[in-house]
């Protein structure tokens, strides 16, 4: 099974926030992430149970809005 990985620009807009402020919640360890060399890459299951957590929308709703927003 292969998972989908988001860029730090694709999973701050996911979740709503600016890249610097995921990047806080990287250094917190509250989203999993991996480094591909100097990249940070976001694992999509993780950051969907991430997702999942916070009020509001839910994981599949702002999964939808991003590739919309990615369509246009």
């Amino acid at each position: 099974m292969v998972t989908r990985h988001f860029t730090m620009k694709e999973a701050a807009a996911l979740i709503g926030s600016t890249e610097k402020a995921l990047r806080n919640r990287l250094a917190r360890r509250q989203v999993p992430y991996r480094k591909l060399g100097r990249r940070v890459l976001i694992p999509g299951d993780e950051l969907e149970k991430f997702l999942a957590t916070l009020p509001g929308t839910t994981a599949d709703e702002a999964v939808a809005a991003v590739e919309e927003r990615g369509r246009t």
